[in-house]
């Protein structure tokens, strides 16, 4: 992934034009705490989860012996405190108006007759 970017951000400074980049993602939890999430089967989700990457990484540091339980503790607490601070931030942060919430969405010219 990190390498696919450098490439497309290279070439978009060396003037080759816009670059395209999927990322596919999984989302492991329901879409919302109201949500029952009943439309998925859990052998779905769990065949996902053994897709995933960031755990997939964690698991080939471990067995590679380049990543200890207290490294893996520390970086998850390290982790869930940069995640507390970003919620903190939206939280504090001034809500949008409702005139600007379709701001940017398109140019300005796909809203010409």
């Amino acid at each position: 992934m990190e390498d696919a970017a450098r490439r497309a951000a290279e070439g978009v400074r060396a003037g080759t034009g816009p670059h395209f980049l999927e990322m596919r993602t999984y989302r492991f939890r329901a879409h919302s705490m109201y949500d029952p999430d009943r439309y998925r089967d859990k052998t779905e989700i769990e065949h996902w989860k053994e897709r995933d990457p960031v755990e997939g990484l964690a698991r080939r540091l471990w067995e590679a012996e380049e990543l200890t339980d207290k490294a893996r503790t520390a970086l998850e607490d390290r982790l869930a405190a940069e995640i507390d601070r970003a919620v903190e931030a939206a939280d504090q942060a001034p809500e949008e108006p409702v005139e600007d919430l379709l701001k940017y969405v398109t140019s300005p010219e796909a809203s010409r007759p």
